[in-house]
């Protein structure tokens, strides 16, 4: 073992024992507490930005000008939140006594809570996506850490509602995530933005990005790998421009979008007025909105696109590798998405790409194999749940 792993193994040990010293003394600082009936708590992959399910669950509840007091953890010391949300920090003593007194709690990861819940709390896991295409929880259990794989199953036991954006991910939670309580098939909270849109509000976060309003847009859109490599990120941004303005005769430009967990290391790209950075950009609904076209591997985003009817193909060089490092459905197969292992097979894919025949497999997918759920209204459906565990409380 080298000393740099030496390191690292010591300073994961160090924080992995810091974190259970906070869970004992705030499970027991905050274990008589009373819980706060309209406070309610939301938590984007442990401390991200505005964004993802939990962003549109609050926009929700702020549109419906409902009488709630709404929290959002973060790990930084200032995001930009609606005036109706106040922000509290990742590990700190405030955190933890938000989360002991909040009556709502939605996260989208499993994780262990810094308390202990109450019978008089309602857990939400609105999960992070709707098409599970690699082999998550339970199925992966053998190649994730043993740490996770123990806060999973704590987190389970405690969720009291999972939402599913597809059949798929019914399935999967049904029989992957230790868990054996309520699912709500309502779809994906984040997926509303792209059924409630009009071509104004695109026009108006496309100025607010400065994108100009005639660029046609390809995302580029991986996921991550358990090692954290990023050679396989090896796309060839211009030559791909280059056939897409020449095939349709129109201007392109890329916005590149790494995954949350590896989004710190968006330097590994070479940007221009042409490839735009998007990793850092709070809410991604936003940009798969904005595109047009993408490009990415294993990532659920291909759903996100699948469902709007966009054009989506697959850039896979590394394929066997991650079949058997992380494992993979067999539904990929079956898949209505084309994939390519090299360059040059995806620039001839975008070149006889037909939509016509796309779209008929795309749909013939989407309701016989995924399932899908999502139809805009997702959001709302969960504030109907949140209400009426509100209004049933003493």
């Amino acid at each position: 073992m080298s000393i740099k792993s030496i390191r690292k193994k010591i300073k994961r040990t160090y924080k992995n024992a810091i974190a259970d010293i906070k869970y004992i003394i705030f499970s027991n600082l905050f274990k008589s507490v009373k819980v706060k009936k309209n406070r309610i708590v939301f938590n984007n992959f442990n401390g991200k930005d505005f964004g993802d399910n939990p962003k549109y669950i609050a926009e929700e509840i702020i549109r419906q000008q409902l009488p709630y007091e709404l929290y959002w953890v973060t790990k930084k010391k200032a995001i930009h939140l609606p005036k109706e949300i106040k922000q509290i920090k990742v590990g700190s003593l405030k955190e933890a006594y938000i989360y002991a007194t909040s009556s709502i709690i939605i996260c989208n990861t499993k994780q262990r809570l810094p308390f202990k819940k109450k019978k008089d709390q309602y857990y939400i896991q609105t999960w992070h996506g709707a098409f599970p295409l690699k082999l998550i929880e339970g199925e992966a259990e053998h190649l994730l850490p043993q740490r996770y794989v123990q806060q999973s199953i704590e987190d389970s036991k405690t969720t009291d509602l999972i939402l599913s954006g597809s059949g798929i991910l019914s399935k999967v939670i049904k029989e992957s995530f230790w868990y054996q309580g309520d699912i709500l098939e309502c779809g994906s909270p984040r997926d509303d933005i792209y059924f409630n849109q009009t071509s104004e509000s695109i026009k108006q976060i496309k100025t607010r990005l400065q994108i100009p309003l005639n660029k046609k847009i390809v995302m580029y859109a991986p996921t991550f790998r358990d090692n954290r490599k990023t050679d396989m990120y090896n796309l060839d941004f211009k030559q791909i421009l280059k056939v897409l303005n020449q095939k349709t005769g129109e201007e392109w430009i890329f916005i590149v979008r790494l995954h949350p967990n590896i989004s710190t290391r968006d330097h590994i790209f070479s940007y221009s007025e042409n490839i735009i950075n998007g990793s850092r950009y709070s809410d991604p609904q936003e940009l798969f909105l904005l595109s047009d076209f993408l490009i990415t591997d294993y990532s659920s985003v291909m759903m996100d696109f699948g469902i709007m009817e966009k054009p989506v193909i697959l850039y896979t060089p590394d394929l066997e590798e991650y079949k058997k490092s992380r494992g993979i459905r067999p539904i990929f197969n079956q898949l209505p998405f084309p994939y390519a292992h090299t360059n040059a097979e995806l620039i001839q894919m975008i070149l006889h790409f037909n939509e016509n025949d796309y779209l008929n497999k795309l749909n013939h997918f989407i309701e016989e194999d995924y399932k899908n759920f999502s139809y805009g209204d997702a959001s709302q459906q969960v504030v109907k749940k949140i209400k009426e565990f509100i209004e049933n409380l003493n």
